[in-house]
C-alpha cells in the first residue's frame, strides 16, 4: 500500500500516512496509536478477500471496538462511521494475464489524478452492519476475483501458474503464546496437495500457527511429498536466521519417527522446536509462516525460491518482543533480505531496531506522538545512531533512572558554571551510586582536573 487516510477508526478522528515499498517502521510511546494504525492496515490488505474467496479465506470487517466514540462526562454519542481510504500501485497488484492472453490492470474505484496509483475505500456505517460496504472496493474485488480464476490451471494433469499471488500476513504480540482452537481446520495442515489459497489460511491473524506449520513439515517428510515446500522453508530459515542473517539457526532436521523438528544453532547445539527460547521461537514462527505461505501461493511459478520472489504486505506488531539486543539490530535487515519483495509495516520500542533501518527511498521510520488531543507522526532518521542518542533525541526519554538522571543534569549545570565544589559533591554521590569507571564519570573527573589546573 502507498497511502492511507483513516477516518473515525479507534483513536483516530482522521489520520493520513504514506508508506514505502520495503520497511516502514513505527516508533513512539505507548498509547500513541501504533497498534490502531496496524489494525487499519490489516483491514486494508484483507480487502483483497472481498473478491478472492473460498474456504481458506476470510474477509474481515471492522469490529465493534474499532468504532470511535464521542463522549462527555455524562453521555456517549452515536458511533461515528468508519472510513479507511487507501492507495495501491502495480507493485501491490501487478497486471494479470487472463486465459485469452490479454492483460487486466487494477483500476481505481473512482477517477484519480495519480495514474500510477489506484484509490479505494473501506466503509462501515455502524455496528449494526455485519460487514464493510463494498461500494469503495468494487474494482479491487473484481481484480482479486479475476486473479483467483486465472492464477493456476491444470493442463494434462500438470499445474501451470500464470500469475503470482500476493502474500498477506499479520503478526500480533500474542503469536507464540496462543493455542489455536480449530481442531477441524488443523487437519488442513496435514493435507497434500493443497489448494494455493491455503497460503491465505488465517493470514489476518497468524498467531499460534507455528506448531501447525511444523506438523506440516513432519507430514510432508514422512509421506516423501512436498519437497518444494520443505526446501522453500529450509532456505528461508537459513537465509533469515543463519550466519548471514540473525546468526542463530543454520538449519533444521525433520525427524518424523520422533514426531519432532530439531533446529541446529550456529554454535553447534541442537534444540527441539518446543524447547526454543521465546525470542528464537517468535523469529522461527514468523519466518516459517511466511515461507510456507510463499510456497503454497507460488511454488508452481517460483519453485523453492518462492520466498525470494513473492510480493505482498506483512504487518508485525512489536518486532522486538522477546529479542536480545543482538537480534534486535539484525532482524529487519534479515527479514527484508530473505523476503525482498514483501512490504514490511512494523512497530517497535527498541532503539536497536530503529538504528538498523537505512534511510532511503524504500524505507521510512515514523515517530508517532500524542499531544494536546492530537495524534501526529514525524519522519525521523535513525540509521546508525547509538541507543542512548535514539532514546534521548528521537524517543524523548531519559537513558537513566530518574534519580541518577537528575544528578547527571545537576553535574552538567555545575560544570557549565565552573562550580567545582558542588560538581565534586555530585560526582562523589554518583560514584557511590553507579560504576565509578563508566566513561561519563571518567570524562567528568578529567574536566574537573582541567578546571582545577586552570584555576591554579
Amino acid at each position: 500500500m502507498r497511502k492511507i487516510i483513516i477516518t473515525n477508526f479507534r483513536c483516530y478522528e482522521e489520520k493520513t500516512m504514506s508508506f514505502r515499498r520495503s520497511i516502514n517502521l513505527l516508533i513512539g510511546d505507548n498509547s500513541v496509536g501504533k497498534t490502531s494504525l496496524l489494525r487499519a492496515c490489516n483491514l486494508i490488505i484483507n480487502a483483497f478477500f472481498s473478491g478472492y474467496s473460498d474456504e481458506n479465506t476470510v474477509w474481515k470487517s471492522a469490529a465493534n471496538d474499532d468504532f470511535r466514540e464521542r463522549r462527555s462526562e455524562d453521555i456517549v454519542d452515536t458511533d461515528l462511521p468508519i472510513k479507511i481510504t487507501f492507495w495501491l500501485d502495480k507493485s501491490d497488484c501487478p497486471d494479470i494475464v487472463l486465459e485469452d492472453g490479454t492483460t487486466k490492470s487494477l483500476q481505481s474505484n473512482e477517477p484519480e489524478a495519480k495514474a500510477e496509483c489506484a484509490r479505494f475505500y473501506i466503509e462501515k456505517k455502524s455496528k449494526k452492519n455485519a460487514r464493510n460496504l463494498i461500494t469503495g472496493i468494487n474494482t479491487l474485488k473484481d481484480f482479486a476475483s479475476s486473479l483467483q480464476n486465472s492464477s493456476h490451471i491444470i493442463v494434462d494433469g500438470k499445474a501451470v501458474q500464470k500469475n503470482a499471488l500476493p502474500l498477506f500476513a499479520y503478526f500480533t504480540t500474542e503469536d507464540i503464546h496462543t493455542t489455536r482452537k480449530f481442531d477441524k481446520e488443523k487437519k488442513k495442515f496435514k493435507k497434500y496437495p493443497q489448494k494455493p489459497s491455503f497460503g491465505y489460511f488465517e493470514s489476518y491473524d497468524s498467531k499460534g500457527l507455528l506448531d501447525c506449520w511444523l506438523k506440516r513439515l513432519l507430514v510432508l517428510k514422512e509421506a516423501k511429498k512436498g519437497e518444494q515446500e520443505i526446501e522453500c522453508v529450509r532456505k528461508a530459515v537459513i537465509s533469515a536466521l543463519g550466519p548471514s542473517g540473525c546468526n542463530i539457526i543454520d538449519n533444521f532436521e525433520i525427524r518424523h519417527n520422533d514426531g519432532n523438528v530439531f533446529f541446529h544453532y550456529c554454535d553447534g547445539r541442537e534444540v527441539r522446536s518446543d524447547l526454543l527460547s521465546d525470542g528464537y521461537r517468535r523469529l522461527v514462527s514468523i519466518v516459517v509462516d511466511l515461507a510456507f505461505r510463499c510456497a503454497l501461493l507460488n511454488k508452481v511459478m517460483y519453485g523453492d525460491e518462492a520466498f525470494k520472489l513473492t510480493h505482498g504486505t506483512v504487518i508485525i506488531d512489536e518486532i522486538d518482543e522477546h529479542l536480545h539486543p543482538d537480534l534486535q539490530v539484525r532482524i529487519l535487515k534479515a527479514l527484508h533480505e530473505t523476503f525482498p519483495k514483501l512490504q514490511l509495516i512494523v512497530s517497535t520500542h527498541a532503539p536497536l531496531v530503529m538504528s538498523s533501518v537505512e534511510n532511503n527511498e524504500n524505507n521510512v521510520v515514523y515517530r508517532l506522538d500524542y499531544k494536546d488531543g492530537k495524534y501526529s507522526h514525524t519522519e525521523v532518521d535513525t540509521y546508525g545512531l547509538d541507543a542512548n542518542l535514539l532514546l534521548k533525541e528521537r524517543m524523548k526519554v531519559s537513558v537513566r533512572d530518574i534519580k541518577t538522571s537528575s544528578l547527571f543534569e545537576q553535574l552538567d549545570d555545575y560544570l557549565k558554571n565552573k562550580d567545582i565544589e558542588h560538581a565534586k559533591s555530585v560526582l562523589y554521590e554518583l560514584e557511590n551510586l553507579t560504576d565509578p569507571q563508566q566513561p561519563e564519570l571518567v570524562r567528568v573527573r578529567a574536566i574537573i582536573n582541567r578546571l582545577e589546573l586552570i584555576g591554579k
